[in-house]
């Protein structure tokens, strides 16, 4: 449900639009507030099952998000739609959050050490395949009844879900942590306030009295968020984590990888369902090669690193084809041609889905054992906010070029869906040079594997 609701939307955004009226800033925001609010909850999530134990919380964030999701569905048009569209969104991403972190610590605690690297492996495999499968399932759901059945459809789910649930064995198990409110209210409203300045550029413009104060403003609070976090006897995120400089590159590219990913997804699917007038279902389906090439590079990293026995080796290899296929999707996108965009639809995908494994693996591998829930925890955060960040900036790149007239339509022109491309490949080529700088050259194994002594290899 979390993975469908990130991808899902994005087909059914042009027909949400033209149902309830909205603008193209309203749009962006519904997939922005979504993933605002997964990123600045993860860490609440996580501090929530130390304190009331994982299925009390997992089961609460099932029903927010089944609640939330009726609301989208049942969304009336009118004035107030939009208002009511983002609150939900924003309290569906927050049930989101509350599972999300909750799952892996569960599994974690639900299979012996023998079993749970099999578990996890495959608990990642079902979630890329709905990852993959968001477009498609959303393209049907609205070509066959509506885009509200791409809400609806979560209740029935979270229902069996909690069936299961309740069948299951799992012993909860509550530490009993002190729970506090106000590092993750102060985040919250500092991570907003930033991402939703940064978009609302995009309609003030740099030369808007208000952008340098309100931006100037959003930066302190975020920098007193983190303070605070820095100075509390127990933070929120632990921070200091980031001194490990192998764990900080390998959170920054894959930061910078996510905040590529969502744009190109989005602006995509509504490239191809405004510019080429193509149905919901074939946008869905015109977006597969994208979406499984995607999952395609994910399964392949794991045997690149084991070939390569190189860190930085994976995840170039990754980023350049990436870069390459953004740059050269950006290109045709100017033709209008499909035909033109499948290569490079492939390309860009299967690049994407090649660093994330590799820098998981990293990243949590550089940690000692101690560290890694505290770890855990921050890598998710950091990674779904770079979504929202990347869906932020080119928002706004977005609204700027797309001029007042076809924003207040709700209609992206396809010169101003290219600004969103552009920016995902000057950030994959950001994460890029970083990678070619900063990443180690060998895998953790590698490593043991060279400072082993003579007389084991010869054993």
């Amino acid at each position: 449900m979390v993975l469908l609701d990130e991808t899902v939307v994005a087909v059914a955004l042009d027909p949400m639009a033209r149902d309830l009226d909205l603008n193209t800033a309203a749009m962006n925001r519904v997939v922005l507030v979504y993933v605002l609010a997964l990123s600045s909850c993860v860490a609440v999530g996580g501090m929530a099952a130390r304190r009331y134990g994982l299925l009390p919380v997992f089961r609460a964030g099932a029903v927010i998000f089944a609640l939330a999701s009726g609301c989208c569905g049942l969304t009336p048009p009118g004035p107030a739609a939009e208002p009511c569209l983002l609150a939900a969104r924003a309290f569906q991403g927050a049930g989101a959050a509350l599972m999300l972190p909750v799952a892996t610590t569960a599994i974690t605690h639900a299979y012996v050490a023998d079993e749970r690297g099999k578990a996890l492996t495959a608990y990642a495999g079902v979630a890329q395949i709905f990852f993959v499968l968001g477009p498609l399932s959303g393209a049907l759901l609205t070509q066959l009844f509506s885009w509200r059945a791409v809400f609806l459809i979560n209740i029935p789910t979270v229902g069996v879900v909690l069936w299961a649930l309740a069948k299951s064995r799992f012993r909860n198990h509550a530490p009993g942590e002190p729970f506090q409110v106000f590092q993750p209210a102060f985040m919250v409203l500092a991570l907003a306030a930033l991402l939703l300045s940064l978009y609302q550029i995009g309609s003030w413009g740099l030369e808007d009295a208000r952008t340098v104060p309100v931006l100037s403003s959003s930066l302190v609070l975020v920098a007193v968020s983190v303070w605070v976090m820095i100075r509390a006897a127990r933070p929120l995120l632990h921070l200091r984590i980031l001194k490990n400089r192998t764990f900080a590159v390998s959170v920054a590219v894959t930061f910078l990888v996510q905040a590529a990913q969502f744009p190109v997804l989005v602006h995509g699917a509504v490239f191809l369902r405004q510019s080429l007038h193509l149905t919901p279902l074939g946008s869905g389906v015109s977006l597969l090669p994208f979406v499984s090439a995607l999952a395609a590079g994910t399964f392949a990293s794991g045997y690149l690193l084991e070939s390569f026995r190189s860190i930085r080796m994976t995840v170039l290899c990754g980023l350049v084809t990436a870069t390459l296929g953004t740059a050269a999707w950006s290109a045709a996108l100017s033709r209008a041609d499909y035909q033109w965009q499948i290569p490079w639809m492939v390309l860009a995908g299967f690049g994407m889905g090649m660093p994330i494994p590799a820098l998981s693996a990293t990243m949590m591998g550089s940690v000692s054992v101690d560290d890694r829930a505290d770890a855990s925890v921050l890598r998710q955060t950091l990674r779904q906010l770079g979504g929202a960040f990347g869906i932020a900036m080119a928002g706004a790149l977005v609204l700027a070029a797309n001029g007042q007239r076809s924003n207040a339509a709700g209609i992206i022109k396809a010169e101003a869906s290219v600004r969103a491309f552009v920016f995902a490949g000057v950030v994959l080529g950001a994460a890029c040079a970083l990678a070619a700088i900063r990443l180690p050259r060998e895998s953790g194994r590698a490593r043991k594997s060279r400072s082993a002594p003579a007389g084991n290899h010869r054993r």
